[in-house]
């Protein structure tokens, strides 16, 4: 372990770009690579933005966020104004956190209580034969993804690593089999995917009873 550690920490950023998108991915250097090559910027971000010392909530989403549509970040990091990896990725980790935050702010905004929505789903059948309540057409309004992420977690009970293999072909991700990435970073996304959705809900929810 010690020896994967220094072999990982002598590596030069293109070795960074090339090793992570490797398929099938190599399970300790992206545990490296998300835990301390990245620990310092994600720290900053979770302190600065979110106001927690903890950066565990931030791994899912940022795993996501840079492994999406092949690895696209990576791909156009090219030594980008002669700056590191870790200066370019810090530049757009902090964007991306941003934008999320606002976003999640504009949403929570809405006075509709999260709590009410969940007990609505777990309260009703979409197959009764009575009208239907707003919270079910606003659940039949949603994306597939974020209807199988409220389907398995919030109306089946299921944990994160019990619903992983349904959820986790819909994760925008290149990485396809879950048990190959470390189990925190699975249950952090597919938390993620569910704060996403239930804010879906939300937004469509507030459409069907104006």
């Amino acid at each position: 372990m010690l020896a994967n550690h220094d072999k990982y920490a002598r590596l030069d950023d293109d070795e960074w770009v090339r090793i992570l998108m490797t398929v099938p991915p190599e399970e300790g250097a992206h545990r490296y690579f998300f835990n301390v090559k990245c620990a310092a910027f994600l720290k900053y971000i979770s302190l600065s933005i979110f106001g927690e010392e903890d950066t565990s909530h931030l791994l899912g989403d940022f795993y996501e966020f840079l492994s999406a549509d092949n690895w696209r970040v990576l791909r156009l990091y090219a030594n980008r104004n002669g700056a590191s990896l870790a200066c370019y990725l810090s530049r757009c980790a902090i964007n991306y956190f941003m934008a999320s935050k606002r976003r999640e702010e504009r949403r929570m905004s809405i006075s509709i209580d999260q709590p009410d929505i969940i007990s609505e789903l777990n309260r009703f059948t979409l197959d009764e034969e009575d009208t239907m309540p707003p919270v079910w057409m606003a659940f039949e309004r949603l994306s597939k993804r974020d209807k199988e992420v409220l389907r398995l977690l919030v109306i089946e009970g299921k944990s994160s690593l019990e619903a992983a293999d349904s959820i986790w072909p819909l994760v925008k991700s290149d990485c396809r089999d879950w048990r190959s990435l470390p189990h925190k970073r699975v249950q952090d996304t597919i938390a993620m995917l569910k704060r996403r959705a239930l804010l879906a809900l939300t937004l469509e929810l507030k459409n069907c009873l104006k």
